[in-house]
């Protein structure tokens, strides 16, 4: 698992980021994995869980994507691969929730903005309704993964509107000193109607 911190500013822009770090067991694998999957000019997928399946469903996501594929059908195509994959998961590892009631094969969320209705949101997916979309539109924050409850504390209290990159940012820095699951390069997406901006604070070696 990993941290996706994602803020929708109705109708403006839609910023979603993503930690580079993967761990097995206790040892840190890699600090530079790109969990962020730029899909269009307007849509952004993150996906963070077990990685080899979240490797699958991205592969499956993007081969099935093109500018010219709208926010409804990446949705539709998004849920339903999601569904495959996890079904295979479950396939492979039959116990697995059985031993770790609060993991997830897959935490997946969407960043997009809609040229057509002149909209940004988020669109975020869990197994344990079965992959159903939750659409939000409105002013939020939403943080899915590890440290999510410690996040969705401590960035609405230091949230700067003025530079919200730098308070996410922080927001990570904060989140990593306490979880050694979350770290390494952040990646960062700002989409508007002019597409999507991309930033990368790489971790220093």
């Amino acid at each position: 698992m990993s941290l996706c911190i994602a803020i929708n500013n109705p109708e403006k822009f839609v910023i979603i980021c993503g930690d580079g770090r993967i761990t097995k067991a206790s040892e840190i694998v890699s600090d530079c994995h790109r969990k962020l999957t730029k899909l269009t000019n307007h849509v952004s997928m993150f996906c963070s869980g077990v990685q080899d399946y979240c490797e699958m469903l991205r592969s499956l996501v993007v081969k099935q994507v093109n500018e010219s594929t709208s926010i409804e059908q990446i949705t539709i195509i998004v849920e339903r691969e999601s569904l495959r994959v996890h079904q295979q998961f479950l396939i492979d590892y039959p116990t697995y929730y059985d031993l770790m009631p609060d993991g997830a094969c897959l935490a997946t969320v969407l960043a997009f903005y809609d040229i057509d209705k002149g909209e940004c949101g988020m669109i975020e997916y869990c197994h344990r309704s079965g992959f159903d979309p939750r659409i939000t539109v409105g002013s939020a924050m939403s943080a899915r993964g590890i440290g999510q409850d410690k996040a969705l504390i401590y960035l609405p209290k230091h949230f700067n509107p003025q530079n919200p990159i730098e308070s996410v940012l922080n927001t990570y820095k904060i989140i990593g000193e306490q979880e050694q699951s979350v770290g390494g390069d952040i990646s960062i997406h700002v989409i508007s109607e002019v597409g999507t901006k991309e930033y990368v604070l790489e971790v220093t070696k």
